[in-house]
């Protein structure tokens, strides 16, 4: 059973347009993964995504979170014409 109180709320509005532009950049992270056919664990080096400027500062907002959640340690933001994941480099893959 669970006996731990909830969590209270902070108080503190998220714009939504943080979580669309994130969720739709980590789709693109994940995509570039299977499309490399690597595992979504697998480790980001270095990867570039290009948003249009209204996007891009929502991605600068949530760049922490996507470097997290994407495994990436170096996430480069640029503008373009639509959101894209233009460069991925996979980290080496250790042998185990």
């Amino acid at each position: 059973m669970h006996a731990a109180s909830w969590p209270e709320p902070l108080g503190i509005e998220g714009d939504p347009a943080v979580l669309a532009a994130a969720s739709e950049a980590l789709i693109g992270i994940r995509r570039a993964k299977t499309e490399a056919k690597a595992s979504q664990k697998t480790p980001v080096s270095r990867a570039v995504v290009g948003a249009p400027a209204g996007k891009l500062e929502a991605l600068r907002q949530a760049a922490e979170d996507l470097k997290a959640v994407g495994r990436i340690a170096d996430l480069e933001l640029t503008e373009a014409d639509e959101l894209v994941v233009q460069t991925i480099e996979l980290a080496p893959v250790e042998a185990s």
